[in-house]
């Protein structure tokens, strides 16, 4: 009795992986690590926390490039698993040489730094581009004759899942179940407001600086408007200070949640007390060594793209401007209407039964549809980064689910790519529907 039971078992298990076949298709080859990209290093310096910004390219002739904050690496080497490379640090008339070997695992790399005077641990996390709700909102809505202004404050926790929190004159509000799905978001809201509570529900979606929602309940629905708070400050400043040496760079980066780090000579710091005030900036930012600690602050003003200002210390007070070098990570990952992504890309493949053509679309709201067979699935974690493009398939077959992934670019007319399994990869070419 077992034995049939056992052998009805695994012809349904064996009829599932052959229906796999059919949907997805059979991955040619095993998905090899990847390198290239940003990578946010963790290191630590007389017990305390440093961090820097790797980045590795590859050329077209195979060999790879990378710098470590602003400045150049040397010998980098990736043979598909271990990376290396040297950086040379100069700091006046000093010079020297850090050798770093690490392990690429994933989305994580594991090294060690290492010089004449000893080594230490530097692991890296793979940057992705944030999810576009992330950060903070200025919302409007009204109810009945009253207008009411809100603040929307999206973030993630230290596992990665998303949270928020909604402040207004309106009650107090508790959010539980937030879920982010590319540039939308959904939540539930619990508002207590004159010894009365309200259950409501939240639907928007994100386009570049707005945040078009509405919220549901019993009572009816309410369209919420909103704007990305500090919207012209998020991003990567070149920041240059005035010192009687003469002039001295920094690299200043704000991210959505308003969060920032500042970089000197390769290394990163997270700075304290940021505000963003009308059209002043200030925070500052803490250094040190072991028990030693050096305190700067700074006052800026942001007018016309450009942040001026003074930092200050014990040491003295410098004058110091920044200019916008480039957009945070978030502000590209939602596509807007026109993207060069959106529109229908017609996939086709030779197998042994014919050739075989599936269809993608994507829609200005960056949502989508994956279609084969006559088959429509939606997909879903749809990113887009510059002509980058991610999304993930979810589909079921005999009460089981199978995932594949899509990591590819946009080159003109053409989405070139791949199809990604735990069974491996298949290379994929889409054409645009004319």
């Amino acid at each position: 009795m077992r034995q049939a039971t056992n052998h009805r078992s695994a012809t349904g298990h064996l009829l599932a992986i052959l229906g796999l076949v059919l949907v997805l298709g059979i991955p040619q080859a095993y998905a090899a690590e990847d390198i290239t990209g940003d990578w946010d290093m963790a290191m630590e310096f007389g017990g305390r926390a440093n961090y820097a910004t790797l980045s590795v390219a590859k050329k077209a002739d195979g060999t790879f490039t990378a710098k470590w904050g602003r400045d150049d690496l040397s010998n980098v080497k990736f043979d598909g698993q271990k990376l290396t490379f040297e950086r040379t640090v100069r700091w006046g008339d000093n010079e020297f040489t850090l050798d770093y070997v690490g392990t690429l695992k994933g989305d994580k790399l594991t090294g060690t730094l290492s010089s004449d005077n000893g080594e230490f641990p530097a692991n890296g996390t793979r940057i992705k581009p944030k999810a576009p709700p992330i950060g903070v909102w200025d919302l409007a809505y009204s109810i009945g004759d009253r207008d009411v202004t809100a603040k929307l404050i999206v973030s993630e926790k230290p596992d990665g899942k998303p949270d928020a929190k909604w402040a207004s004159q309106m009650g107090e509000s508790t959010i539980a179940n937030v879920k982010i799905d590319g540039g939308k978001i959904t939540f539930d809201r619990t508002v207590k407001f004159n010894d009365q509570e309200f259950q409501m529900t939240f639907e928007g979606t994100v386009q570049g600086d707005k945040l078009t929602g509405v919220s549901k309940s019993d009572m009816g629905e309410i369209p919420v408007a909103g704007t990305r708070f500090g919207a012209a400050l998020i991003g990567k400043w070149a920041m240059t200070t005035e010192v009687d040496q003469g002039p001295r760079e920094s690299m200043l980066t704000v991210y959505p949640d308003l969060t920032a780090r500042q970089e000197f000579f390769g290394g990163e710091t997270p700075v304290k007390d940021f505000k963003f005030e009308g059209d002043q900036v200030t925070y500052a930012l803490e250094l040190g060594f072991g028990d030693q600690t050096f305190v700067i602050n700074y006052k800026l003003r942001l007018q016309n793209g450009v942040l001026a200002g003074e930092s200050s210390s014990d040491r003295g007070t410098y004058k110091m401007t920044g200019k916008k070098v480039q957009q945070a990570a978030s502000a590209a990952a939602t596509a807007p209407a026109g993207s060069s992504v959106v529109g229908k890309w017609e996939f086709t493949r030779d197998t042994p039964q014919g050739t075989r053509t599936s269809t993608l679309t994507i829609n200005p709201d960056m949502t989508g549809t994956y279609t084969m067979r006559d088959n429509d699935t939606p997909i879903s974690d749809l990113k887009v980064n510059g002509n980058d493009v991610t999304f993930t398939i979810v589909r079921t077959f005999n009460d089981q689910e199978f995932k594949m992934e899509f990591k590819g670019k946009v080159e003109g007319d053409t989405l070139k790519g791949a199809f990604i399994t735990d069974r491996g990869e298949r290379e994929a070419v889409g054409k645009r529907a004319k």
